[in-house]
């Protein structure tokens, strides 16, 4: 990637590899090195396995509050030279009748990189399922205070937020204001409740009885956003892909470095 010319994010939650279309989807989007950085969330073991390529590393991080591997991954080029990165567990937010307070799914992955002799941040972000939006509203907050510490880099931000309540996204925009813009503002919605996996939790069991009648919730869950000086500075062009590869459709994110944002 020239650094100077543009960068291209690609956020997918995989699921866990629960449907059969994602080892081929990336490894097509690997091979194909159209990416910069794949920004994941829900990554296991079987996924892990998909996401090996020469040309790319992977940043992957042990949480100790749960004592497993985060379930966020970040894939990057390998011509991109990792500074230093951080992860935040976001697990202890909230009780999950399942796993208690050792889910590995939730929580922030950043990373600093140099490309070009230029500094740029990028996160992956897991927000909580269910439906306390409080908990989200404070998760929010918290990823917010950690992303802003130390250097005021060029800054992108995706992920799964699960934001499913109406007005909700709005909400957790709010909190990331205004240092934070909301790049995917205009998207729909990413997550089709169909293809969700039928386990014990209250939104799971809904939504696997509403399958049976082919009958699908589609929420706004996943989200990109641009640090306020980048975004007022240059575009970002985000788009949901068709790809049926998981629960949540993956989104790709484009800044372009040569085209200063229109002036509104």
């Amino acid at each position: 990637m020239n650094f100077l010319m543009g960068m291209k994010i690609l956020n997918l939650n995989c699921q866990k590899g629960e449907q059969p279309m994602l080892e081929s989807f990336l490894r097509k989007a690997l091979d194909g090195g159209s990416y910069d950085f794949l920004l994941l969330q829900e990554v296991d073991a079987k996924v892990l396995a998909f996401l090996q390529h020469p040309s790319y590393a992977l940043l992957r991080v042990f949480n100790e509050e749960t004592g497993q591997d985060s379930q966020l991954c970040i894939a990057y080029r390998k011509t991109c030279r990792l500074s230093k990165s951080g992860f935040k567990s976001l697990s202890f937010m909230r009780y999950d009748p399942v796993r208690g307070f050792k889910h590995p799914a939730f929580g922030v992955l950043w990373a600093d990189f140099e490309i070009g002799g230029k500094m740029i941040r990028v996160a992956s972000v897991h927000l909580h399922s269910g439906t306390d939006r409080h908990i989200r509203l404070a998760e929010m907050e918290m990823v917010k205070k950690i992303l802003l510490e130390g250097d005021h880099l060029p800054t992108a931000v995706t992920g799964d937020f699960n934001a499913g309540w109406p007005g909700e996204c709005d909400g957790l925009a709010r909190v990331f204001a205004p240092e934070f813009s909301w790049m995917t503002k205009e998207l729909g919605p990413t997550l089709d409740s169909r293809y969700s996996e039928n386990v014990a939790h209250i939104t799971n069991r809904v939504a696997a009885f509403l399958g049976i009648f082919n009958i699908g919730i589609r929420l706004r869950t996943d989200h990109a956003f641009l640090d306020s000086k980048t975004a007022g500075s240059y575009s970002m062009i985000c788009s949901i892909l068709p790809d049926r590869v998981s629960d949540h459709s993956p989104v790709e994110c484009m800044i372009d470095f040569t085209q200063e944002a229109p002036i509104l």
